[in-house]
């Protein structure tokens, strides 16, 4: 007899893969531990279409069925590999897409892989010692904090920067070795809610492993509904652009970086700049 297995990929806006099937999702895929995949395309404030459609929770409800899993893509090198990642799990993924004009942040050749965080220093050599600050991001995010890279470069503050693309399960073992190897504190940094996302799993693994380090959690605000827009002006109004990552290390080091950056410059105004080239990449053994 001949037996056919379906691992169907189902794709959609992620509110519509997450937020309104869930108790379909949780109950017919999760609990019998289908090898389904759910694609859910513009996570977070990526669309414009407003809060109906602005899939700020969909981490927070997904990491809350068990057998699921969770990845996001922060790249185009990410994009072009999530499917054979996700198709190599036995049991249900969902995965948070983008599409449109998708940058490649990381070489081609270095692709996806199930379960590896990446690990960017950001400037002098943070994987030989301890650093100052640990930024932990997803997603757009992972952009959006290289375009501080130059302004960080320019400061006397080390930064250990890891980008996450597997979120459930949460790389605890890399989490605990950056925030143990940081002085100052850690900043996470997500296109979601900060309340069930990144942020929230960060600070479960802080407190159950008696990690006393500052943490600040950079997203959409608790309590927030946000209207229709371009990316770039929600990601400024909601504080998780590269100014509001400037803003968060200021406050953990309390040192001026954006002084020190016009000093350096010799001029009065500064935009960041958006970085193409993640830089080193390494495994999470090799914090």
């Amino acid at each position: 007899m001949l037996i056919v297995v379906t691992r169907p990929f189902i794709h959609t806006f992620g509110v519509f893969a997450t937020r309104r099937p869930f108790d379909q999702v949780s109950m017919s895929i999760g609990v019998p531990n289908l090898p389904v995949r759910l694609l859910g395309f513009l996570p977070g404030l990526t669309t414009p279409g407003g809060v109906t459609h602005q899939a700020v929770d969909d981490v927070a409800l997904m990491r809350s069925i068990p057998n699921m899993r969770i990845l996001e893509v922060g790249d185009a090198t990410e994009v072009e590999s999530v499917l054979d990642v996700a198709n190599s799990i036995d049991g249900p993924v969902y995965i948070r897409m983008l599409r449109g004009d998708v940058p490649r942040l990381f070489p081609q050749h270095s692709q996806m892989k199930f379960g590896v965080a990446r690990v960017l220093s950001n400037n002098h050599s943070c994987l030989s010692r301890d650093s100052d600050v640990a930024i932990i991001t997803s997603g757009i995010c992972t952009e959006e904090a290289l375009k501080a890279r130059s302004m960080i470069q320019s400061s006397d503050v080390t930064v250990l920067h890891v980008h996450l693309s597997t979120l459930i399960p949460f790389p605890t073992d890399v989490i605990l070795s950056a925030c143990n190897m940081t002085k100052f504190g850690i900043i996470t940094m997500e296109n979601h809610s900060i309340v069930g996302g990144v942020g929230s799993a960060v600070a479960e693994v802080l407190a159950e492993h008696a990690v006393s380090k500052p943490l600040i959690r950079l997203g959409v605000p608790n309590g927030t509904y946000c209207h229709g827009a371009s990316r770039e002006y929600l990601m400024r109004e909601n504080g998780f652009d590269a100014s509001a990552l400037i803003r968060a290390i200021e406050k953990l080091t309390h040192q001026p970086l954006t002084q020190n950056w016009l000093e350096g410059t010799g001029n009065g105004s500064h935009s960041c700049a958006r970085n193409d080239h993640a830089g080193k990449t390494e495994r999470p053994e090799d914090l």
